[in-house]
């Protein structure tokens, strides 16, 4: 039995990767929820490291954030081999969950940890396996399973397709069962509540939206509609949806664009742990620009936000970025999936033609500046990290209690 809380409840929250610093879409969504708690609880992070960088981050965001840490064995064996993948699939369980975690990390976790919390949050389904069951609070970045279950086989080789059939059966069983047992279930938007409660008809699923932080992000003038038009796509490369994205908008959407556009540029930044933006690099239009610690600079006189995204789910902090900045998105209907977002908003495209005509609408008459002014609005109305961090405080003070 669950001991009564105190006036300060204990949450230990498990992570699968070091939330610092917050420079990409999951990193920023675990910090929101971490700054919502520690403003009422005593926190507790235990996060996946894999080496000195991973555990120097860890310690520096103890400091920043005054909570409490402990570092989880992360594992760093080579990729399983085809008989581990095969065990995993036949047993209905996810290979790709399990990899993430060194077997030491759930009893590292007990002894260190033991069973003194008042609340068990699971930061992302990643780090419900080392879990295993035990999750107060599912705070869910993704409905995983969705993802890899998502209709684009004509892009993919039968492996691949075999392989993410299988992946997404395993995530479905580990989703579900984490979404029934949980007392509370977290999502970023309505679209991926309906897919949890697909899962568990009758489970508690509330929605957080993404967020972003409107005093870092101050409302950039448009670009000279009379200059070259210069895109810019923000992501990790370390994340197979954004280097899908990146490859398909270096081979097929830049050509046309400089084909209609021939001083036309696109700015890659974001960062590339395994070095693929090397093969971009030379490429006639495309600058690699690879991590930075300010994002601002690189969004001031962009003409817009070109985003060919394919897969992945969740909304995206890339959106509402550029959406706080007045900078004009492009997108594809996957990339603005689970965003309120009209014409006013994102600009749409789905082929390299449309992506053209998209972009050349931007340059004409006040289109431009209707999108500039309406998403500024949006952000402020419903994005704000100020609203999400009350919210969470709100759900989450209720389940301590």
């Amino acid at each position: 039995m669950r001991r009564p809380s105190l006036r300060m409840a204990k949450v230990l929250v498990v992570a699968p990767y070091v939330p610092f610093p917050a420079r990409h879409g999951g990193a920023i969504r675990s910090r929101v929820l971490l700054d919502a708690l520690r403003q009422d609880h005593e926190v507790t992070l235990a996060a996946a490291v894999a080496d000195e960088a991973a555990r120097a981050a860890l310690a520096a965001l103890a400091t920043k954030a005054g909570i409490a840490v402990l570092a989880l064995p992360a594992a760093t064996a080579p990729r399983a081999s085809l008989l581990r993948k095969l065990d995993c699939w036949l047993s209905g369980t996810s290979e790709l969950a399990a990899r993430r975690w060194d077997l030491a990390a759930a009893q590292t976790m007990v002894e260190r940890c033991g069973a003194d919390h008042d609340l068990r949050v699971a930061d992302s389904s990643w780090s419900l396996p080392v879990l295993d069951g035990a999750a107060d609070v599912v705070f869910l970045h993704n409905l995983e399973n969705g993802m890899f279950a998502r209709e684009d086989h004509a892009r993919r080789g039968l492996a691949e397709r075999v392989t993410r059939r299988m992946e997404a059966r395993g995530l479905r069983n580990l989703e579900r069962q984490a979404v029934l047992d949980a007392r509370l279930t977290i999502t970023v938007s309505e679209h991926d509540r309906d897919l949890a409660l697909a899962l568990a008809p009758c489970a508690r699923v509330e929605v957080v939206p993404n967020s972003v932080d409107l005093d870092a992000l101050p409302l950039l003038p448009l670009a000279d509609p009379a200059a070259a038009p210069r895109l810019l796509f923000v992501g990790s490369l370390d994340y197979p949806p954004n280097l899908e994205a990146v490859t398909e908008l270096c081979e097929r959407h830049v050509p046309a664009l400089r084909a209609a556009f021939p001083a036309s540029t696109v700015r890659l930044v974001g960062k590339d742990p395994d070095g693929h933006g090397a093969r971009f690099r030379g490429v006639p239009g495309v600058e690699v620009v690879g991590p930075v610690d300010d994002l601002v600079p690189h969004y001031r006189d962009t003409h817009a936000v070109y985003l060919p995204i394919r897969s992945g789910g969740g909304t995206r902090i890339k959106i509402l970025e550029a959406w706080a900045l007045g900078v004009p998105v492009l997108s594809t209907a996957v990339g603005a999936e689970g965003l309120p977002a009209d014409d006013a908003h994102v600009a749409r495209f789905e082929t390299p033609e449309q992506g053209v005509a998209a972009l050349r609408g931007l340059l004409v008459g006040d289109r431009a500046a209707v999108m500039r002014q309406s998403s500024r609005r949006l952000v402020e109305q419903s994005f704000s990290h100020a609203a999400a961090i009350a919210r969470l405080r709100g759900l989450l003070g209720a389940i301590a209690t």
